[in-house]
């Protein structure tokens, strides 16, 4: 049997809760086709076929049920995902509507627009004409994770089924994005697998453009990846200027955190040690006009951003890709058409989190155990011996506030979470359990352990995710 076979296999229950699809099925493989000719949308739907879905083309705007959609062209294939932190979802068989098609259907595009996938809590992502008509995406091998050599052709859909069967409407939506192919052979990148669909809109691209960050490593980040970034629900920023217009980005200590040191995005990605000990940022035009502030300025600071839309839409030519904004800068600061963020710091080895000390089962107020290769025992003194992150997230039902405590996906990667796990289960000191997918945890930079004012009493802080997966109290983090 094939390396990526058996990942497949085993992976089969990790599937289940990061696409929330059924478990590969092993049939025939499928290429993508459209097999049904397009219909055009009822008139309005009664309550038990409400719309799905809005797409809102240049001239019109269409509101589709699930079964309007289901009467597009069909287009089906495998899919899967790599996350940012390297974990990788294998490809099982999907079936929706191709991006491309659902362009035709609200009346074409050209290739200077896209199409803005807007979810349902207001994250949003845009795809390029170039990925609409010619599945132009990074495809990784589901084996290895590395990036696959030879091209594979790609297709876009708007899924609604997996393995013949409907999405999971909690965890999915009725609508997600996927990116198929024609076999078992390949993985996408996972901020391109939307969840929670309901609105296309033909958007204005302009030309593509990309960042160089250097740092102690080199990274050239694209326009797709910053955006992703910026979405409100993710790191996204805003400030308004004395003309009230409001320009939208990423704060620069996340890009600053991105090449600082080689923990690009996962964990405690921006090194405070390192600015601590102080180093300089230049923000570089493309002119060659330069910015410079020195790393305790830049640290934490939201208000210096990265911008990349002016009132919703790309800034113009004097300022395009990028400007520098925000309420701490002067006007001699704010460059346009940024072009390099360099961090003046020496290439640096990797590091890696020290291991807690070691505790017996009967010392430790906190366990991680499960599908892990070592169990951890842990204290609040040996967990306060590792790093500590104060994050400021807004609580589903106490609002914001700052949190301390250590990365959550710092403590799996000292367990070692062993393939095909796929959720954690978490226990309260009452007995009371809730469990987490562990793609969502693997997604989530910010999550943590966090302290209370109570000593050994640890709560789960989880930004961005339900109410319910804050746990309190917890005793014990099982990886299933």
């Amino acid at each position: 049997m094939k390396p990526y076979l058996r990942l497949i296999l085993s992976g089969a229950l990790l599937l289940a809760l990061t696409f929330t699809f059924a478990a590969c099925s092993g049939e025939t493989q499928v290429a993508p086709s459209a097999t049904e000719a397009p219909v055009e949308a009822t008139s309005a739907p009664t309550e038990a076929a409400m719309p799905v879905l809005e797409i809102v083309g240049l001239t019109e705007t269409k509101s589709l049920t699930l079964e309007e959609i289901k009467a597009l062209p069909v287009t089906e294939g495998y899919a899967g995902i790599k996350s940012s932190t390297g974990k990788i979802t294998p490809p099982v068989m999907v079936k929706g509507v191709a991006l491309k098609d659902l362009a035709e259907f609200i009346g074409g595009m050209d290739e200077t627009a896209g199409f803005n996938v807007v979810a349902e809590d207001g994250y949003s992502i845009t795809y390029s004409f170039d990925q609409l008509q010619n599945g132009a995406f990074i495809a990784y091998d589901p084996a290895t994770g590395d990036e696959l050599k030879n091209p594979v052709e790609l297709t876009a859909i708007l899924a609604y089924e997996v393995d013949g069967k409907p999405l999971d409407s909690k965890q999915d939506g009725t609508l997600r994005l996927a990116i198929v192919s024609a076999e078992l052979n390949q993985v996408t990148d996972g901020h391109w697998a939307v969840k929670w669909v309901n609105k296309l809109e033909v958007k204005s691209l302009g030309e593509e453009w990309v960042l160089q960050l250097d740092g102690a490593i080199s990274k050239p980040t694209d326009r797709v990846s910053i955006e992703s970034c910026g979405a409100p629900q993710c790191h996204g920023s805003s400030w308004t200027d004395d003309k009230g217009q409001e320009w939208a980005g990423v704060p620069l200590y996340y890009f600053v955190g991105s090449v600082d040191d080689e923990i690009a995005h996962e964990g405690p990605a921006f090194n405070r040690t390192l600015a601590d000990a102080g180093y300089s940022v230049d923000v570089i035009a493309a002119d060659g006009y330069t910015v410079t502030f020195d790393a305790a300025r830049v640290q934490y600071n939201k208000d210096i951003i990265v911008a990349y839309k002016v009132n919703e839409n790309p800034l113009p030519d004097d300022f395009f890709p990028l400007r520098l904004v925000g309420s701490d800068l002067d006007k001699k600061e704010m460059a346009g058409m940024i072009a390099q963020i360099k961090v003046g710091l020496e290439p640096l080895p990797a590091t890696a989190e020290p291991a807690p000390a070691a505790l017996s089962e009967a010392d430790a107020t906190l366990t991680v155990s499960g599908s892990v290769n070592q169990s951890l025992f842990l204290n609040e003194a040996a967990l306060r011996a590792m790093e500590v992150l104060t994050i400021n997230a807004e609580h589903p039902k106490n609002g914001k506030q700052d949190f301390d405590g250590v990365s959550l996906n710092v403590l799996l990667d000292l367990a070692g979470v062993k393939d095909g796990a796929t959720t954690l289960l978490v226990t309260a000191s009452d007995g009371y359990t809730s469990e987490v997918s562990l793609s969502d945890v693997r997604a989530c930079t910010d999550c943590l352990l966090g302290f209370t004012d109570t000593l050994e009493k640890f709560n789960l802080v989880m930004p961005n995710l339900p109410s319910n997966v804050w746990a309190k109290d917890v005793v014990k983090i099982e990886v299933k």
